[in-house]
This record gives structure tokens, C-alpha cells and sequence, in this order.
């Protein structure tokens, strides 16, 4: 299965001293889906959510595949 080939790598951060302990997501007034944490917050309508969540779950099946991961 291939994931696509890197043309270009946009952006790297590394967080050494602060880890990203949780993720929540909100909806809040305005009908605005927040993703957010310590280090982060990212904003989108429903429709992005529910487009962006559909490419992390076809994502991490194709990875899960990719590596024979085991799933229990």
C-alpha cells in the first residue's frame, strides 16, 4: 500500500520539554469543532471534522495494513 511520496516537507516541530498529555475536542458556539491540547488548537466547521476524522481513520488503517499491526 503506498501512502504517497514525499515531494516536500512543509514543517517539523519537536516537542523535547513539553509532550502533548491529552486532545479534546470541543464544539462550541458558532458550530465550531476545536481540536486542542497544551500545544496546540486547531478550528474547523463540522463538515472539515468530519472530512479531516474520515482521513485519520483511512490513514491509520492503510498504516495498521501496512505494518501487519495487530489490533486488538
Amino acid at each position: 500500500i503506498n501512502m504517497g511520496v514525499i515531494q516536500k516537507i512543509l514543517s517539523k516541530a519537536e516537542f523535547k520539554d513539553n509532550k502533548a498529555e491529552f486532545l479534546e475536542i470541543e464544539q462550541n458556539d458558532g458550530n465550531i469543532i476545536h481540536l486542542q491540547n497544551d500545544i496546540y488548537r486547531i478550528e474547523m466547521r463540522p463538515e472539515e471534522f468530519n472530512e479531516f476524522a474520515t482521513h485519520v481513520i483511512v490513514g491509520a488503517n492503510k498504516l495498521i495494513e501496512m505494518k501487519n499491526l495487530k489490533i486488538d
